[in-house]
């Protein structure tokens, strides 16, 4: 039953995503080159004359799109300005696992001795290199105690404040 519960969410996503449904486009139409926009023009007159500031403003008007500010924009309406979004959060999000996972790792370990308290005021490297290695593959270990049931705990475990 438990399992059950975990799994009507991938299949409804598959459902949804595997569903014939017509895609909409959405076409950008307030950002132009910025080569193209005044305001952007202006600031770039107005930056110094060195090669931090000229490069830089170069490369911003031949590649880039700009509002009405003047300032870069990353449109999303297409795929590959998607990636640019992708890749930086995929690498955050797995640094960011990678210290969740490996913190738990180790005060599950710590909970094991005879004086934990202890161990999670002075760090204990036997038992820290382990949990930082295990953090380093902690989306394997996240879905192994997702579909053991580990991961999770049941409802009526979790205390409630009474207010």
């Amino acid at each position: 039953m438990r399992m059950v519960r975990f799994l009507w969410v991938p299949i409804l996503i598959l459902l949804i995503w595997l569903g014939d449904v017509s895609s909409a486009t959405a076409v950008n139409t307030t950002l132009v080159p910025c080569n193209q926009v005044p305001a952007f023009r202006a600031r770039q007159q107005n930056a110094p004359n060195t090669y931090y500031y000229t490069r830089p403003f170069e490369t911003y008007s031949s590649e880039l799109l700009c509002g009405e500010d003047g300032l870069p924009h990353l449109p999303l309406d297409r795929l590959d300005r998607a990636v640019d979004v992708v890749i930086p959060f995929a690498i955050f999000f797995y640094i960011a696992g990678f210290i969740g996972w490996s913190g738990r790792a180790y005060l599950r370990a710590s909970n094991k001795s005879k004086d934990p308290e202890e161990l999670e005021i002075f760090i204990s490297l036997p038992l820290a290199i382990p949990a930082l290695v295990q953090g380093l593959l902690w989306p394997l270990f996240a879905l192994r105690e997702l579909l053991s049931g580990d991961l999770v705990e049941d409802d009526e475990k979790i205390s409630v404040s009474p207010r």
